[in-house]
């Protein structure tokens, strides 16, 4: 990557990264005023569903968990490791991540962000690439009821044809 590139990236994932910061601290600013959960309750496996539209995938279903790790009590949120698959229409992705605060609601993320490292490949027809192609890279969310993702891919395979880095989006709605 040229070093012209690299402000445009920090661009565009800046108002991510702004919204993760808000989201982050505005669940800590509801945790100091909700009663502390129970540790019990904070160390759940948390199952994580969601319906999302976006690009490469087009139209993916994403399935996942998030692992509790590490001492909770008292803080009255959740984090630790993400573990997701994500088929779609146009290819399908395997996420590994952190989730530094999650809320549950209902059994399931109602506020969640995180970080997460992913591996796609592409089929079909999807947005912006050629089928057959695998690309690896790094994707953030942030979920308020709906779900908000931006990530920057690159090509990890030896293939001639689809762009060498690609920008993945998505918004999608959970359950």
């Amino acid at each position: 990557m040229t070093m012209c590139r690299r402000p445009k990236l920090a661009a565009a994932l800046l108002p991510c990264a702004l919204a993760a910061l808000a989201v982050t601290a505005a669940a800590q600013e509801a945790s100091s005023a909700a009663p502390p959960a129970s540790d019990a309750a904070l160390s759940r496996v948390e199952p994580a569903f969601n319906v999302e539209l976006g690009g490469p995938l087009v139209l993916s279903a994403n399935a996942g968990i998030r692992i509790p790790v590490g001492g909770l009590l008292g803080k009255g949120y959740g984090h630790g490791l993400l573990l997701q698959v994500q088929p779609g229409v146009g290819g399908g992705a395997v996420n590994l991540g952190w989730v530094p605060v999650s809320f549950a609601a209902q059994g399931t993320q109602a506020i969640a962000v995180g970080v997460k490292a992913k591996v796609l490949r592409t089929w079909g027809s999807p947005w912006g690439t050629e089928p057959g192609r695998t690309y690896g890279g790094l994707e953030l969310a942030v979920a308020v009821g709906a779900k908000l993702s931006v990530g920057y891919l690159w090509k990890v395979d030896s293939g001639g044809a689809g762009k060498d880095r690609l920008f993945t989006w998505g918004v999608g709605i959970g359950f």
